[in-house]
């Protein structure tokens, strides 16, 4: 054995050292790549990971505030007709109770039309008879809003004249009673009542969306 070591040169002895040296380095080298690789490898799933969870966390949130705008949404739609609803029941509790105090005036027309005392304790006569005028049911009309057109002509000639003055048709008796002349005064405050509950409605729910 000695002297097969004695046959081998110092130059193979020194490419021999020269090959391990090189071979531990490659494997050294080798390892810290691996190393290095699995290193890499690891931070890129742990950032990846962290990337997708983050994404996630935006994509819930993202989610979330898109349902509670939808939540609002809809909340302020019920409360928007909630308030339609109670002013829609207010206006109909309004004309139920205009037709009521209607129909309690109405059941009194004939009491205060045909009977008066000339004091407290003085028997009850028939209600003397009222003329109302052409002109007074003209003005009366006009007044609620009611258009007449009625021609003024002369009693006698059937010529047209003037609105006022002598002979003129405002002048003529309407024939229109007392009973009649309340049971219009009585219909047309319902009317009236009814556009000033919805009129107020209409006031209410302008400021109440300004709001």
């Amino acid at each position: 054995m000695k002297r097969l070591l004695d046959l081998i040169s110092p130059a193979t002895w020194c490419v021999a050292l020269i090959i391990a040296v090189v071979y531990g380095l490659h494997l050294y080298r080798q390892e810290g790549y691996d190393d290095g690789f699995a290193l890499g490898t690891a931070n890129g799933d742990k950032i990846a990971a962290d990337l997708r969870e983050a994404f996630a966390h935006e994509k819930l949130g993202l989610a979330q505030v898109a349902a509670d705008a939808a939540n609002k949404a809809l909340a302020d739609l019920r409360a928007e007709q909630a308030k339609g609803y109670q002013l829609a029941r207010q206006l109909a509790d309004t004309k139920d109770n205009l037709r009521k105090t209607t129909d309690k005036l109405t059941g009194e027309i004939t009491h205060v039309t045909k009977l008066y005392r000339r004091a407290l304790n003085a028997q009850p006569e028939p209600l003397p008879v009222a003329v109302f005028t052409t002109g007074f049911v003209r003005v009366w009309n006009t007044a609620n809003g009611i258009s007449t057109a009625m021609p003024a002509t002369n009693s006698t000639s059937g010529t047209s004249a003037p609105s006022s003055g002598a002979g003129t048709a405002d002048d003529l008796d309407s024939g229109l009673g007392q009973d009649q002349l309340l049971t219009n005064q009585v219909r047309n405050g319902e009317l009236h009542g009814i556009c000033r509950a919805q009129l107020n409605n209409l006031i209410d729910w302008t400021l109440n969306e300004s709001k």
